[in-house]
């Protein structure tokens, strides 16, 4: 028996329904695990710190910010004889070339490396307690979220050691990186709340609407499960397209520096990276839901696939493991 025009209808809008779900699923859960969850931060923070264009755009970042917020001149002059302080600027202008040299090697130290790791999970942790409404437990400076390198600018500064004193001459405010006002984030914290709480249940509510359009659908599921299929393929191609374009807009126009772009492109993908990974996630379901629809159809290679299967699908411990491994 087949199911009602009125029946069918119902179906099909919740498989679009489903769809649209779908694509909220993925960009929630990308969201929710790359901003607010700190182990990812702090893998994600890992692969940047290893990358060697990003490393080395870090390291200029740490040597602009020792060689501007230090007279690094003055206090060359107070360590050479009074006769040689004309030469300070010379010297000065030498230095930087063996800081920009020394930060690279400086940066591949783990230890050095898990400074910044350090640096960005502490940052991380601060914008989840301001999304979260804690600004009690956060400390700003002057209102805005930072991101501390100072440790890494005194490190650079200890290994040029004829600066001395590095610590004392480096300013308190200095070394840290505005991120975003600490004060002006209400929207971002009505989103972050809204997010936590149905991030983790959209996936579930994706598979009930289509569960109940396949059980409306009677007579008629193998075509749901088709659509069901395409869709979530279509649901990974476009989230893997968005990643792309909006990738390009952020590398190639708002990165104004031809030197800085492979390190912009690098660090967009490692950020972006579980977003890609949903993506091709999905494309496997519908991969997996298209399969499904071929072996329970009518084809002459659907039925001697069956047939083949048949006394390994009739042992439940065989059949139920591999639907629970392709489930998983």
């Amino acid at each position: 028996m087949t199911a009602s025009r009125g029946r069918m209808a119902l179906a099909w809008t919740l498989v679009g329904v489903g769809i649209i779900v779908a694509v909220l699923a993925v960009i929630a859960g990308y969201v929710r695990y790359q901003a607010l969850d700190t182990p990812t931060v702090e893998e994600t923070a890992t692969k940047m710190i290893q990358d060697d264009d990003v490393r080395e755009e870090i390291g200029f970042r740490v040597v602009d910010e020792l060689f501007t917020r230090v007279d690094i001149p003055a206090a060359l002059r107070e360590r050479l004889p009074e006769d040689q302080q004309g030469l300070a600027p010379v010297l000065a202008g030498a230095l930087r070339e063996l800081a920009d040299r020394g930060i690279q090697r400086l940066l591949a130290d783990p230890r050095i490396q898990d400074l910044w790791v350090r640096s960005v999970v502490t940052a991380q942790e601060q914008l989840v307690a301001i999304l979260d409404d804690d600004t009690t437990a956060v400390s700003t400076e002057g209102g805005f979220l930072v991101l501390d390198i100072r440790p890494l600018v005194i490190q650079l500064g200890e290994r040029v050691a004829i600066l001395g004193n590095v610590a004392q001459r480096f300013p308190e405010s200095a070394g840290r990186i505005k991120i975003m006002e600490a004060d002006q984030l209400e929207t971002a914290q009505d989103l972050t709340q809204l997010l936590k709480r149905v991030a983790m249940f959209l996936p579930f509510v994706v598979l009930a609407v289509w569960g109940i359009a396949l059980w409306l659908a009677r007579g008629r599921r193998r075509a749901i499960l088709r659509t069901v299929g395409v869709g979530l393929i279509a649901v990974g191609i476009l989230v893997l397209v968005v990643r792309e374009l909006a990738g390009s807009y952020f590398v190639d126009d708002l990165v104004r520096s031809d030197s800085v772009r492979p390190a912009a492109q690098n660090a967009w993908d490692i950020i972006t990276g579980l977003l890609a990974d949903g993506g091709l996630t999905v494309i496997g379901l519908g991969l997996i839901a298209l399969l499904a629809v071929w072996f329970s159809g009518p084809s002459k290679s659907a039925r001697a696939t069956r047939r083949a299967l048949a006394p390994f699908l009739a042992r439940p411990e065989l059949a139920f493991g591999v639907a629970g491994l392709l489930f998983l």
